[in-house]
């Protein structure tokens, strides 16, 4: 029996003995309505009815961006990365913490939107303290529609955010037919473990998929601590977690787009209990994401580019790139938090950001084959260069020496120690200026509506004229 068999059968286990803890009354109802037996607020599936709607959700889908050139498609061998999310600090060079505001907010939209390493944009990326927190989200929301026509992340908020936002984006995108036809964008349903769904991010999941948009359920399990200690055992409980807001998201619309996600990792229990985001047992729990994935024809995903190091050093370096090449070489298909992430996801660092887009570049080329043909086997150069002559000089080296990897962070021959950081200011000066000089338009009719539909929350005119200006 395989690896993937043997969870499954313990989540159904779990899921028909000990339950799913359901905080929402109406989500309650509808497993009522559908034949889920239901004790209090614990639901408990029989393996029948879970596979019955789990099989209702497609294998992949795309997210259709305002720009085409964006559209994402998520599933399949596609490996999407997409940036920091859930920060609540910004973090400086030398490791000074602040809180989050609007400005860095947009500055991480122009960034990432800059960055041709990303189709995705949007989220939490930095939760900003200079708003109310009621409206954090629909001004989340509203900055990205402004700031860039990348496939939209959504954050999730409380459940008339929710709704203002998707009465927001018919009116972008011409309609809820319009929207269910074309997703436009995906939230991430954080699970609450053990074997719990909270109210607040059941209402966001309820009314995405109403509206026929993409929802990632994802339990973020600590091994010892909120899960067993085991790696298979905490897989299978979050497998259950899954698997049960899945269910609800096919129960309110049949075919509604879901990602199986895993961001599940270590708990490290030395002088009290922290998160270890980075830790190797969390590159093989959030892998196995992408094994689940295949098992129930579900599109995946995990983390990347995640440290646990409170300031860019080394240890930032190697755990970032284990992360990301980890989910890259498992192939899961939504790989979050991968871009600027610091301190266990208490921190959005800019130069982090930088530094993550160089290690997803990386990755990316060294794990695309390379050519073997005619030209690239290069034989009637070599027979010319025989023992002793020099390629620099060739024509094959002329025509073509711009395809080898060029590193735009760091230096193969630096002269002085300030280097690396120099790099990075480099750099991020250079995407701000490719942005600048072509920013996304969101249409002015269009924007008003926006505005007037957000407005409802309470945000003023006074905010929209501030978050323009940036």
């Amino acid at each position: 029996m395989s690896r993937e068999q043997m969870i499954h059968d313990a989540a159904m286990k779990i899921m028909s003995e000990v339950g799913v803890k359901i905080h929402n009354p109406k989500a309650i109802e509808v497993f009522k309505e559908n034949g889920i037996k239901v004790e209090g607020d614990t639901a408990f599936f029989t393996e029948e009815q879970v596979m019955h709607w789990v099989k209702m959700a497609p294998e992949s889908f795309t997210i259709h961006a305002r720009n085409p050139k964006y559209d994402t498609i998520i599933g399949g061998d596609h490996v999407n990365p997409a940036p920091t999310y859930g920060c609540a600090f910004i973090d400086d060079w030398e490791g000074n913490r602040r809180r989050g505001t609007m400005e860095d907010a947009v500055k991480c939209l122009k960034l990432v939107h800059a960055e041709d390493s990303y189709n995705i944009n949007g989220g939490i990326m930095i939760q900003p303290f200079d708003i109310s927190q009621e409206d954090a989200a629909l001004a989340l929301f509203y900055t990205t529609l402004l700031y860039s026509d990348k496939a939209i992340m959504l954050p999730t908020g409380m459940k008339k955010e929710m709704e203002l936002m998707m009465e927001a984006s018919c009116e972008v995108f011409g309609g809820k037919e319009a929207l269910i036809q074309k997703p436009r964008m995906i939230a991430l349903i954080n699970t609450v473990s053990p074997l719990a769904l909270d109210e607040r991010m059941l209402d966001c999941l309820m009314i995405l998929a109403e509206h026929g948009q993409p929802v990632i359920l994802c339990p973020a399990t600590m091994l010892g601590a909120t899960g067993s200690v085991f790696m298979a055992g905490t897989l299978a409980s979050g497998i259950a977690e899954d698997l049960a807001g899945i269910v609800l998201a096919q129960m309110i619309r049949p075919g509604t787009p879901v990602v199986l996600g895993i961001q599940s990792t270590a708990a490290d229990m030395r002088g009290g209990i922290t998160f270890a985001c980075a830790s190797p047992e969390g590159t093989l729990l959030q892998g196995f994401a992408a094994n689940m994935g295949k098992f129930y024809g579900l599109p995946s995903r995990g983390g990347g580019c995640q440290t646990d190091a409170p300031v860019i050093n080394c240890q930032a370096g190697y755990e970032s790139m284990l992360t990301f090449s980890s989910a890259y070489r498992h192939g899961i298909n939504l790989v979050m938090e991968a871009g600027g992430v610091m301190d266990s996801v208490n921190a959005t660092s800019f130069e982090k950001m930088i530094v993550d887009f160089e290690i997803i570049r990386q990755v990316k080329f060294a794990f695309t084959p390379f050519e073997v043909n005619e030209e690239t086997l290069d034989l009637e150069e070599i027979k010319e260069m025989g023992h002793t002559g020099s390629f620099v000089t060739s024509d094959s080296t002329l025509d073509n020496f711009s395809e080898l990897y060029a590193p735009r962070v760091g230096s193969r021959n630096a002269k002085k120690p300030e280097y690396f950081k120099e790099s990075i200011d480099k750099e991020m000066e250079r995407l701000l200026k490719i942005y600048e000089a072509n920013p996304p338009q969101l249409d002015a009719d269009v924007k008003e509506k926006v505005k007037a539909i957000i407005g409802k929350s309470g945000l003023d005119a006074q905010f929209f004229e501030k978050v323009e200006s940036l």
